[in-house]
C-alpha cells in the first residue's frame, strides 16, 4: 500500500488508544479529586465530632486528656489540638495545626463544624461538657501529609503504565481486524491495474466465519472471476476471428492477382488491393494487441539502436505509398540505445508516422533522446494537433476523432480503424514505459502541431 496513506489497522489502533486514554485520564482525575473532596465533606466532620466526644470525656483532667490525645494520635495518626473558648491550647498531639480565624471560632462556639481543604482533612468542632452539654472548648484535627490522598501524578502514572500494557496487547488485535480489508484493497487495486488473476485471500480464521468482511471478500472474488472469464473470452474471440480472416484474405489476394486487367478496371483493382492491405493491417494489429494483453511482456528482447531504427523508418516513409508525398526527417541528436523488442518498437513508431502523415501536416520529424534513465522517442508534425479533451481518448481501441472522420481533400474517406495509437500505447507499457501526446514545437509563436512521445526505460524489464 502507499506509504502516504494511513493503514487501516493503525487508525483502528490509534482509535482504541485514544478512547482508552480519555477514559483512563478522566477516571483517574475523577477518582483522585473525588477522594479528596469526599474526605473533606464526609469523613473530616464525622471524625472531628467523634474526637470532640472522646476529648469531652477527659476535658476536666489535663493529664488524662493528654493521654487520650496521644492515644488517638498513635492509633489514628491524626494531629489533634484542644483549645479553650479563648483559643488557648490546652493539650496537643501530632503536627502543628493552623489557628482558626475569629469568624471560624464564632462558628465553632455556635456549635457548627468548620472544615478547611488545607491541610488535608482539617476540621474543628465544639467540645461539650458530658454532664451539662455546655460548650467548654473546641478540638481541631487533621490527617498528616503522608496519610492524605495521593497526588494527581501518581494515578496518572498508573494510568500511563496501564495504557502502555493495553497498547502492546491491542496492536495485534487492530492488525487482525484490518488485515482482511487491506488484502481486499490490494486485490482490488491489482485487478483495476489489469491483473485479471488478482484475488483476495479468504483463508485462515475468516474462512470459518460468516461476517460482512468475509462475504465482501467472497463477492469480490466471484466478481473478479466473472470479469476474467468475460475478458478472456473476448480476447480469444477477437484473436480467433482475426486469425481466421487471414485465409480468406490470402485467397482474395490470389484471385485479384489472377484477374485479367485493363485500363478501366486497373484503378478499381488498386482500390481493392488498398482495402485488402488495410484489412490485413487491422488483422496484424488485433493479433499483436491480443498477444501483448495475454503475455504482458515483449517476446524478443535485445539491444536496440533508437536512432538507427528511426532512420530506417524515415527511409521506409520515402517509399511507402501512404507517406511518400510527406517529407519525413530525423532530428539531430546523440546515439541512443535501449533494451527492448525491436519489432514491436518499429511497429509502434511506424503507426505514429502513418498517423502524422494522415492527420497532421508536413514536415514530420522523428526524434530520439535521453531523459535520465529513460529513452524518449517519438514523432512530431505541424498539423492542427489533438484537442486536450481527446489526448487520452485517442488511445482507446477503434476511437477516431474528428480529423480521422473528415474526408481527404480529394473527397476520399480517410483510411484507418483506430488501433494504431492503442498498439503504440501497449508496446510502451509492456516495455515499462508510457506514451503521451503534447503540442508540438513553440518556434515563432504559440505551440502548434502534435508531438507523440514514447518514454521507455533503458534497462530491460525484470518481471
Amino acid at each position: 500500500m502507499p506509504t502516504d496513506v494511513a493503514r487501516l489497522h493503525s487508525r483502528i489502533y490509534l482509535h482504541f488508544l485514544g478512547v482508552l486514554l480519555v477514559v483512563a485520564v478522566t477516571t483517574g482525575v475523577v477518582f483522585a479529586l473525588g477522594a479528596r473532596d469526599a474526605f473533606r465533606r464526609e469523613m473530616a466532620p464525622r471524625m472531628t465530632r467523634h474526637l470532640a466526644s472522646l476529648v469531652g470525656e477527659r476535658i476536666a483532667d489535663p493529664a488524662a486528656l493528654t493521654a487520650r490525645l496521644n492515644q488517638i494520635h498513635d492509633d489514628l495518626h491524626v494531629a489533634v489540638r484542644v483549645r479553650d473558648l479563648d483559643g488557648r491550647v490546652i493539650a496537643a498531639a501530632g503536627d502543628e495545626l493552623p489557628s482558626l480565624t475569629p469568624a471560624e471560632q464564632a462558628d465553632v462556639r455556635a456549635g457548627r463544624v468548620v472544615v478547611r481543604p488545607r491541610p488535608m482533612g482539617f476540621a474543628a468542632a465544639a467540645i461539650r461538657d458530658p454532664a451539662s452539654g455546655a460548650i467548654v472548648g473546641f478540638v481541631e484535627g487533621a490527617v498528616p501529609r503522608h496519610m492524605g490522598a495521593p497526588p494527581l501524578w501518581r494515578p496518572l502514572l498508573v494510568v500511563a503504565v496501564a495504557l502502555l500494557v493495553v497498547a502492546i496487547a491491542t496492536r495485534p488485535l487492530a492488525q487482525r481486524i484490518s488485515r482482511p480489508v487491506e488484502r481486499l484493497t490490494d486485490a482490488a487495486r491489482r485487478l483495476g491495474g489489469g491483473d485479471l488473476t488478482a484475488r483476495a485471500p479468504a483463508g485462515g480464521a475468516h474462512a470459518r466465519r460468516t461476517d460482512e468482511i468475509t462475504e465482501l471478500t467472497r463477492a469480490f472474488n466471484e466478481m473478479a472471476e466473472r470479469v476474467e472469464r468475460l475478458v478472456r473470452a473476448e480476447q480469444e474471440l477477437l484473436a480467433n476471428v482475426s486469425h481466421e480472416l487471414r485465409s480468406p484474405l490470402a485467397r482474395i489476394r490470389m484471385a485479384l492477382a489472377l484477374l485479367p486487367r485493363d485500363a478501366e478496371d486497373d484503378r478499381r483493382l488498386r482500390d481493392i488491393e488498398r482495402d485488402l492491405a488495410e484489412l490485413d493491417r487491422l488483422v496484424d494489429d488485433v493479433l499483436t494487441t491480443a498477444r501483448l494483453e495475454a503475455t504482458g511482456l515483449p517476446a524478443r528482447l535485445g539491444t536496440v539502436d533508437a536512432r538507427a531504427l528511426l532512420a530506417d523508418l524515415a527511409e521506409r516513409a520515402r517509399h511507402d505509398p501512404l507517406t511518400a508525398t510527406v517529407p519525413v526527417r530525423l532530428a539531430d541528436g546523440p546515439a541512443v540505445t535501449l533494451t527492448g523488442d525491436e519489432a514491436l518498437l518499429r511497429r509502434a513508431l511506424w503507426n505514429l508516422v502513418e498517423n502524422a502523415a494522415k492527420y497532421g501536416a508536413p514536415p514530420v520529424t522523428l526524434f530520439a533522446g535521453l531523459d535520465g534513465e529513460r529513452v524518449v522517442v517519438g514523432v512530431e508534425d505541424e498539423g492542427a494537433g489533438v484537442a486536450p479533451a481527446d489526448r487520452e481518448r485517442v488511445f482507446a481501441p477503434f476511437y477516431r476523432g474528428d480529423a480521422a472522420r473528415t474526408p481527404e481533400a480529394s473527397g476520399a474517406a480517410r483510411r484507418g480503424v483506430g488501433l494504431g495509437l492503442t498498439l503504440a500505447r501497449q508496446v510502451a507499457e509492456v516495455h515499462g514505459g508510457a506514451i503521451a501526446i503534447t503540442p508540438g514545437s513553440e518556434k515563432n509563436g504559440p505551440p502548434r502541431g502534435c508531438r507523440v512521445t514514447l518514454s521507455i526505460p533503458r534497462a530491460a524489464l525484470t518481471s
